[in-house]
């Protein structure tokens, strides 16, 4: 009779419709009969009036559980299809999924209107079809990189947050998120029945990357189209984008410093990446560059058709500390995509603590003189530009200074023990808390280290120790004239040898010929980022974390008794370099971040008030709480709530007591791709997504799709006459039996 309903756990309400009757029966068993001499007459006039009392009580009893019965009936909200029996005697309600798509990407204007206004004007039109009083239930979703629910009951309301959505987000649109979403409520919906009555509607612009993601291949969607469709749940996609199947766009992708920013007045470049999203060349595009504020020479680029080019600006950070770029193109179509913002960090110069284990007056035989050369700071005529400082401070000093406490190490971003043959348990101590406090300590080694005394000191077998390798015996070549050992791999994506991935600079360090280490084995949590070519592949170069800090084990030594790797300045200098300045890389989080990501930045010195300035310096808001105190005196900020970092552009965090930071949110360079999908290449992906054109719509709801036919209106008020029936029939049984 029924197909379904809505509320199907207060089913259990018609057990209620027997109270009247189990009432009616224990009355009966309640009655004893006795026997006394006028009851006679009793008896001869019920005899003559008992088959109307009968009827008239078994009325009573009848109309007492009807009402019950429907009363409870009409809780559940039975409903039936267009189809069923009682289909005539049924009213409709409609039970409505709206999703919105609010990605960056439907900011595209034709006209003086966005595909966002027209996804907005949709939307309303189509809430104004809902009626609140009749049961209409509209959930309103709005849907980029995180869907967002909105409203989810009364559509007067939802048509309100309509018209008070001012522009998209600066997000992507995450199809597989919104349908997850969308599989919620059905799953909802369809409980005890099996069967969901959601009408569920997508406005999109019908970008293609959309459904079929950057790979051109569908996004893994097909498990939640298949529970979709397994509840009878269709999605019905409007497409509201431009009317070109490839809508012309340009769109800035990248911004991308080339090579490592060293330090304060040194000269690098700026690559801008500008993307051609259309089927024309555009030749004459210019691009412009902003450093802090301060506009840089526009360039001017030729874009081949579906392509890309870039634009490289000679940039000078004048201090250290955060700096912002902006890049930005002369305005289009779809103006999210026309700027985008980095946030490039110049560090301070980095101080070195060498700590030289066998001075020597022969250079060829002191393991830091080669080291000290290549860090000592150059002066402004050295490196050919004025004003530039140096990115080394280094300081040598022997072991005994070490000991004797001479040394404040606090001073010192990075240690590099060289050749140090043992030190003592106070020295080691004082090194596990400098390193703990998020310093570095580079060992190298060489024929002095005592193995011994490094095992006991620096070494544990529980991986507490400082030392990240169980040292072993020292390995030579047989005949250095005739073989020596090399890097046969090397870890080229971590920073302290991204440099040699380089195909031209490669061979300067895989070809580098060792003849001596020592043979250690890397402790389980420890990374080896270089092996050598022997028998057992040894450990070269490796790293491990310990605590905030970091330490790095060179096998060999830096000297030329065990290597020719001083011999070689090509290969020496960009390797103590690069070395020196990953040791010295701070694990503060990222500054450059996609929308809606929290952050939480490190700072030197206590932040007594902490305020967020958007882009543009538009708005300020006060981060509420606490500042965490970290080892080596720094403190990390509260965390700014993702919700805040919504909008793409430079943020600055203003800091009392200690510098501002700055970060950059940025959207996803695919998103100015506005290639779409046709109706027909939809159609095909699911037979739950179907395109849905209103002009050639049959019905209010689209076919059929989701409508619940609801009999509770006329169950309850089927329950009210019965129960006004029993009220009236019962006080007449009364008065007739009184005047009888």
């Amino acid at each position: 009779m029924f197909d379904g309903f809505t509320n199907p756990g207060l089913l259990a309400g018609l057990a209620l419709a027997s109270v009247p009757l189990l009432i009616h029966l224990f009355n009966r068993q309640r009655h004893k009969p006795m026997r006394w001499a006028a009851m006679r007459f009793v008896i001869a006039a019920q005899k003559r009036t008992r088959r109307r009392v009968q009827l008239e009580n078994w009325l009573l009893l009848l109309l007492r559980v009807a009402g019950v019965f429907l009363l409870a009936l009409a809780i559940s909200r039975p409903f039936v299809g267009a189809d069923g029996a009682l289909s005539a005697l049924t009213e409709t309600r409609r039970d409505v999924v709206l999703v919105l798509d609010a990605s960056a990407s439907t900011g595209y204007r034709e006209d003086v209107e966005t595909v966002f206004d027209r996804i907005r004007e949709r939307a309303s039109e189509l809430l104004r079809e809902f009626d609140g009083a009749r049961g209409d239930r509209v959930r309103l979703v709005v849907a980029a990189d995180t869907p967002r629910l909105l409203s989810w009951t009364d559509p007067r309301k939802a048509a309100m947050i309509v018209e008070s959505l001012e522009r998209p987000e600066d997000e992507s649109l995450d199809l597989e998120a919104a349908l997850a979403e969308v599989l919620r409520y059905a799953e909802e919906d369809a409980a005890g029945s099996g069967q969901s009555a959601l009408e569920v509607r997508l406005l999109t612009d019908f970008q293609a990357r959309s459904f079929l993601g950057d790979d051109g291949h569908p996004v893994e969607i097909d498990e939640t189209l298949d529970a979709l469709d397994g509840l009878g749940v269709r999605v019905l996609v409007e497409d509201l984008g431009p009317v070109l199947p490839t809508p012309p766009n340009l769109s800035i992708d990248a911004i991308d410093i080339l090579g490592p920013v060293v330090g304060a007045g040194s000269p690098v470049e700026v690559r801008v990446r500008v993307a051609n999203h259309s089927e024309d060349d555009k030749r004459g595009v210019r691009v412009a560059l902003e450093l802090d504020g301060e506009r840089r020479p526009t360039q001017i680029v030729d874009l081949p058709a579906r392509g890309a080019g870039e634009a490289v600006f000679p940039v000078i950070f004048r201090t250290a500390g955060d700096h912002a770029l902006r890049a930005s193109l002369e305005g289009d179509r779809l103006a999210a995509d026309d700027v985008r913002s980095h946030v490039a960090r110049v560090p301070e110069a980095t101080s070195v603590l060498v700590v030289n284990g066998s001075p020597a007056g022969d250079i060829d035989r002191d393991a830091v003189g080669y080291l000290m050369a290549v860090l000592e700071p150059a002066t402004s005529d050295d490196l050919g530009i004025g004003g530039a400082s140096a990115p080394f401070l280094p300081r040598e000093v022997t072991t005994s200074a070490l000991e004797n406490g001479e040394v404040d190490l606090a001073a010192y971003s990075v240690i590099w023990l060289a050749d140090v043959s043992s030190l003592s348990d106070n020295v080691v101590a004082q090194l596990e808390e400098h390193v703990a406090a998020g310093h570095a300590l580079i060992v190298s080694l060489g024929p002095r280290p005592q193995i011994e005394a490094y095992e006991r000191n620096l070494h544990r077998a529980d991986g507490t120790g400082l030392l990240p390798v169980t040292l072993g015996p020292i390995v030579s070549v047989a005949s250095r004239r005739e073989n020596y050992y090399r890097a046969a791999e090397f870890d080229a994506l971590h920073p302290a040898l991204r440099f040699f991935d380089d195909e031209r600079w490669r061979p300067l360090f895989s070809e580098m010929p060792v003849y001596e280490f020592v043979s250690t084995t890397a402790d389980p949590t420890a990374r080896v980022l270089a092996r050598l070519d022997d028998v057992d592949r040894s450990p070269l170069l490796v790293e491990r974390p310990y605590d905030r800090g970091r330490v790095f084990v060179w096998t060999t030594t830096i000297s030329p008794q065990w290597t020719l790797l001083p011999a070689s300045p090509r290969s020496l200098v960009p390797f103590v370099h690069e070395l020196v300045r990953a040791a010295a890389r701070t694990t503060e989080e990222p500054l450059n971040l996609a929308p809606r990501e929290s952050f939480a930045a490190v700072v030197d010195g206590f932040p007594r008030r902490v305020e967020l300035i958007g882009p543009d310096g538009e708005g300020r808001k006060t981060i509420e709480g606490e500042a965490q105190e970290l080892p080596g005196g720094r403190w990390r900020l509260p965390v700014v709530e993702a919700d805040l970092l919504a909008r793409a552009g430079a943020y600055r965090l203003e800091c009392e007591g200690t510098d501002d930071v700055l970060v950059a949110v940025r959207l996803d360079a695919a998103e100015g791709d506005l290639e779409r999908l046709t109706p027909e290449a939809l159609d095909a992906l699911h037979r739950a997504l179907s395109p849905y054109d209103p002009s050639a719509a049959a019905s209010r709801d689209a076919g059929g799709i989701g409508q619940k036919g609801e009999l509770w209106r006329g169950l309850a008020l089927a329950a009210l006459i019965a129960l006004i029936a029993e009220s009236l029939w019962g006080a007449w049984i009364g008065y007739r039996r009184r005047i009888a």
